[in-house]
């Protein structure tokens, strides 16, 4: 779909106001986007917003971390709209507009594509063009800087999945280099999901609600993972400070060489250590052996004869010799 300028009816625009998120939530926006040098002075950031909670809340961060932080930076935004009846994102057009926001609405028929391709997972199909969609309105307008929306509780969930299902212990990284030259940063790395909610309810943004069946199937698996936490949690209240923590070395993209360099390393050493087989026999080898087994059967048969013969004139010669 084409990156460009939204433009779309105004009647909600009104309503739109910045607001400032409460200070539990950026104190932690705060301690992420410096853990992991996040937003560099200069920098043009382009934010993937989907309408839900999670990315206007990050909008409404951004904002207020532009007017605070010691560094100067742009921010605008971009919603890919993947033209379907279920999921209609055309709302947040007036609204980003009147917080005076840059916008770039991009249509693309994701679900008419997919009609085409038919890809195994129609969901894994339609994030991973939305994320290319993503990277390449940014090249093209001049951003280097793509920030997305997941806080720590999709961490948690990705990083169990990917251990109990893949075998791998990986995780959501909050800052790395993309497609395109494009640097990615999740500033919500250290937020708790439960934050996000009560900043979108009290500020009453326009989430946009998701219908999309593919997305209902999608995620049972994670589903299930959030309740195994949040039983966890009921049990130990401070297990998502716990695993903050744990995973902090995973959220570092300069992890994952190491680990996939060790990999490789013990990958290696099994291949070594497992017994070689032996080769298959040679046609010689058949041919030698068919030959002494021949031999060793005449040798026999030779034997056999010479016994019987020997027998046979045994009792003829005894009577004579009486």
């Amino acid at each position: 779909g084409a990156c460009a300028p939204a433009a779309g009816p105004r009647s909600a625009a009104g309503a739109a106001k910045r607001v400032a998120p409460p200070k539990k939530l950026m104190r932690v926006i705060g301690e992420a986007t410096r853990d992991f040098e996040m937003i560099r002075e200069g920098d043009r950031i382009l934010l993937g917003l989907s309408g839900g909670k999670d990315s206007l809340t990050l909008l409404h961060a951004l904002l207020d971390l532009q007017r605070r932080a010691p560094v100067r930076f742009d921010v605008a935004c971009a919603t890919v709209d993947p033209m379907t009846p279920s999921f209609d994102p055309s709302p947040l057009i007036p609204y980003v507009e009147a917080l005076g926001v840059p916008y770039f609405y991009l249509r693309d028929h994701i679900v008419t594509y997919a009609e085409t391709v038919r890809p195994t997972s129609l969901c894994a199909y339609c994030a991973r063009m939305k994320r290319g969609a993503l990277y390449s309105c940014a090249a093209k307008e001049g951003y280097n800087v793509l920030a997305l929306a997941q806080h720590l509780d999709d961490l948690a969930e990705s990083f169990l999945m990917s251990a109990l299902h893949n075998g791998h212990i990986r995780t959501m990284r909050a800052h790395y280099l993309a497609d395109r030259g494009i640097r990615v940063i999740r500033p919500l790395v250290y937020a708790r999901e439960r934050l996000t909610r009560d900043f979108a309810r009290a500020a009453r943004l326009p989430v946009v609600n998701e219908n999309c069946p593919a997305c209902f199937e999608e995620p049972k698996e994670r589903a299930r993972v959030k309740k195994l936490l949040a039983r966890e949690e009921s049990i130990f209240p401070n297990i998502y400070g716990a695993l903050r923590r744990a995973l902090r070395p995973l959220m570092d993209d300069g992890v994952y060489a190491a680990i996939d360099a060790s990999d490789a390393t013990v990958d290696a050493r099994r291949v070594r250590s497992r017994p070689k087989p032996a080769p298959p026999p040679s046609t010689w080898d058949h041919l030698v052996c068919g030959f002494n087994d021949a031999v060793e059967s005449g040798v026999r048969a030779a034997n056999d004869a010479l016994g019987g013969a020997a027998g046979l004139l045994g009792s003829r010669a005894g009577p004579e010799g009486n």
